[in-house]
């Protein structure tokens, strides 16, 4: 059975989807695992990122994305075939010939809106079912057996879409920058999974369709630290970023993992070209200051945490 994973933080601008893609392909790269990401942001720029726009655009014309998962809720008798959406080796280079993606489109964000307008029969029912759909989905088309890892790419909030991540997920991860709203944000984030939607769907769960694809306790596998800005400074990082660093460990100890990803231009270009920075050991912005190194060794961290969920 896969690890199933979700990348989550309510807040935008943390670095949510270079993790996850960093972590799809550095499992996929350094471990030989078959990974499978799934974009749950109707922002998708994971998608883009895998597949390049042209490709893009061509699976959302055509209707294979992730948004037709949540099709049965509003009368549909088919979900989409496991064939229908994933795409296949988006990254063509050896190390990734076993990481697929099932993209996303812009429509989703239409879906969220409709999901938390609409009901379906008995209220209860019409509850766990729009939050189960994922979880149904993976078990009618059998993709568990198939993969060692399943990612999920979470947008900027908590609702409907991202609780189906979640009631499908084994753990969570929270990607934070060293910023004041996080330290009050991240441990406000995880309250909310664990006492917040885990709890709720368990008092639902009694009362419907058992789903063995639903994970009733939803773990934290670890708090990662990103785009923390470097300063000439004795800590290496800036005054402002040290003071909520600092915070940020006090609060999480081992749960925050090292090593705490740097900001910088590098990064973004390897993502703007489609490539993770492990493709760019020579690249002064990327194997100059070691974030490949940084980025496979927090994939090593992350998938023995994971492993042990």
């Amino acid at each position: 059975m896969a690890k199933r994973i979700s990348i989550i933080n309510f807040k935008g601008g943390v670095g949510k989807t270079t993790l996850a893609f960093h972590l799809g392909t550095g499992l996929a790269r350094y471990y030989d695992s078959r990974v499978l990401l799934i974009d749950m942001d109707h922002q998708s720029s994971l998608s883009i990122i895998c597949l390049g726009h042209k490709i893009w655009d061509n699976v959302v014309d055509d209707g294979l994305v992730v948004d037709r998962v949540f099709e049965p809720f509003f009368g549909q008798q088919l979900s989409i075939t496991s064939e229908q959406a994933i795409v296949k080796k988006p990254k063509k280079g050896h190390f990734y010939k076993c990481m697929d993606i099932v993209p996303a489109s812009l429509s989703l964000d239409d879906v969220e809106i409709e999901l938390t307008s609409s009901s379906q029969g008995n209220a209860v029912k019409s509850e766990w079912n729009k939050r189960t759909l994922v979880c149904k989905w993976i078990m009618e088309t059998g993709i568990d057996d198939v993969y060692d890892y399943i990612i999920f790419d979470c947008p900027p909030a908590t609702k409907i879409v991202s609780q189906n991540a979640i009631a499908a997920s084994h753990g969570f991860v929270i990607p934070v920058v060293p910023e004041a709203v996080m330290e009050r944000g991240a441990p406000h984030l995880r309250g909310l999974i664990q006492s917040g939607i885990d709890k709720m769907l368990n008092e639902l769960a009694p009362l419907n369709d058992k789903l063995p694809t639903y994970v009733p306790d939803t773990k934290l596998a670890g708090v990662v630290i990103t785009r923390i800005a470097s300063s000439s400074g004795y800590s290496g990082y800036t005054n402002d970023h040290t003071r909520h660093l600092k915070s940020l460990e006090n609060e999480w100890k081992n749960d925050l993992l090292k090593p705490y990803i740097p900001q910088g231009t590098g990064v973004s270009e390897c993502l703007a070209r489609g490539v993770p920075v492990y493709d760019e050991p020579l690249s002064q912005n990327i194997g100059q200051r070691g974030i490949n190194k940084d980025y496979e060794q927090l994939t090593g961290h992350l998938k023995s945490r994971i492993d042990r969920i």
